[in-house]
């Protein structure tokens, strides 16, 4: 008997191989779990929709591969919401744990509130003065948002629209509206892309990107904020002057037209002309139609009022990100904060988000070759910002919203540029800020 178990097979090991394996799968899988519950979750908070793609596939899987223990989501809001909404979010404590700050007054009364965390000289190392103002308190102490892209405004053209036509970029003002006259009148193309219906255009691209050659740029806008420079000198008024004779140029139904409507305009090859920004590139260049038919994308410099003049450029800081102070996880937030002022990223941001630039001190190589063209532009011109950006805005009726309202109706015809300037100086004299 004892012969025959001996010769029976043995059958134990294969059972308890498989149970060894199932709770080496078991462990390994609360570990992971663990893990996970472990792992800080972090929000980002932005308006910019149009970079949830970039976001999602390369920033943040690259700030996770150097910090596998936090997890980010960016959540983008609609542009002109934003603000608002944010200020509401932060107000009940249900914003996210970074938050994308507006340049100068946008963010002032996030810091005013106590909404924002103040950064610590460690976290500013790399980033100059003039680069750390637009989000810094008046006296120089405090930074509450770290610095991150600038934005530059220019006139994108269709090339081959020009080449067709035998038109070169103009120089002047005069050139420039005899080009978009020329180009009218040689069939179905609209010379110039741009709407009224959103508003903003008017003010943001055209008469602060396009302004500046006529009112001579920082000194002027200086000049406005210390008092010494009214909204009716004769520089204002001839920017909206010029801007009242762009409504022949652009399309019939343009008062109806978004800025989406008049991106897909000159995406197709419909529009000749598309006064923007450096922000622009990647959509441009990224949005279905452009991958069907691309366009051959030109830039110029906004015309000047006379050839030979000094030529000004709105070179403006578009974005800082900075922590909320009621966030449960500040320390996974500045690690965050740290990597937004590395090397590293200041590349990467130049790589991924083409037309927007970083505003610390790394050195990067840009490789678009449109980009790198703008940017030459600050070779040869002076800088400024967006007029009313800095204390500008600090007055009720809003800065913003005001000359949002006149441009538009300057633009239409509306009302003469002379009224304009005479509406718009009468709110900005009510600015506590003025000496």
């Amino acid at each position: 008997m004892a012969s025959l178990l001996q010769l029976q097979p043995h059958t134990h090991p294969r059972p308890r191989t498989s149970r060894v394996l199932r709770l080496a799968g078991a462990w390994l899988a609360l570990s992971m779990m663990a893990c996970t519950a472990l792992a800080q979750n972090l929000v980002i908070e932005s308006w910019r929709k149009d970079d949830q793609l970039f976001w999602d596939k390369v920033l943040i899987p690259a700030f996770q591969r150097q910090h596998p223990g936090i997890r980010l989501s960016f959540r983008a809001e609609e542009p002109l919401a934003y603000d608002a909404r944010l200020e509401s979010r932060l107000s009940t404590r249900r914003a996210g744990d970074l938050v994308f700050c507006r340049p100068f007054d946008g963010s002032v009364r996030m810091h005013a509130k106590g909404y924002l965390l103040p950064l610590k000289a460690q976290e500013l190392e790399h980033f100059s003065p003039q680069a750390r103002q637009a989000w810094t308190t008046d006296d120089g102490q405090t930074t509450y948002c770290l610095p991150v892209a600038y934005v530059m405004h220019g006139l994108f053209y269709n090339k081959k629209i020009f080449k067709d036509l035998n038109l070169q970029p103009p120089v002047t003002v005069e050139e420039f509206l005899h080009l978009l006259g020329r180009i009218g009148a040689a069939g179905n193309i609209t010379p110039l892309a741009l709407g009224t219906a959103d508003m903003w255009e008017s003010t943001q691209v055209v008469f602060t990107g396009m302004g500046p050659n006529f009112w001579g740029g920082e000194k002027a806008r200086l000049g406005l904020i210390r008092g010494t420079a009214k909204f009716t000198d004769p520089g204002f008024i001839k920017a909206w002057e010029m801007m009242a004779r762009l409504k022949p140029h652009m399309h019939p139904r343009q008062n109806d037209m978004s800025n989406a409507d008049i991106q897909l305009l000159f995406a197709t090859g419909h529009a000749a002309v598309y006064p923007t920004g450096s922000w622009d590139i990647d959509f441009l260049r990224s949005t279905s139609f452009a991958y069907k038919k691309p366009i051959d994308l030109g830039v110029f410099k906004p015309p000047l009022e006379k050839a030979g003049q000094t030529c000004h450029i709105s070179v403006h800081p578009d974005f800082g990100i900075g922590v909320n102070r009621n966030s449960p996880n500040q320390a996974a937030a500045l690690k965050f904060i740290a990597w937004l002022g590395s090397a590293d990223f200041a590349q990467l941001l130049t790589d991924t988000l083409t037309g927007y630039f970083p505003l610390s001190d790394h050195p990067v190589k840009v490789h678009d070759p449109l980009g790198q063209e703008m940017l030459n532009w600050r070779q040869e011109c002076q800088d400024t910002i967006r007029l009313n950006a800095q204390k500008i805005n600090r007055v009720w009726p809003s800065m913003e919203e005001e000359l949002w309202y006149a441009n538009v109706k300057v633009i239409n015809q509306d009302i003469t540029p002379e009224q304009a300037a005479r509406h718009i100086q009468g709110v900005h004299e009510k600015n506590s800020y003025l000496p």
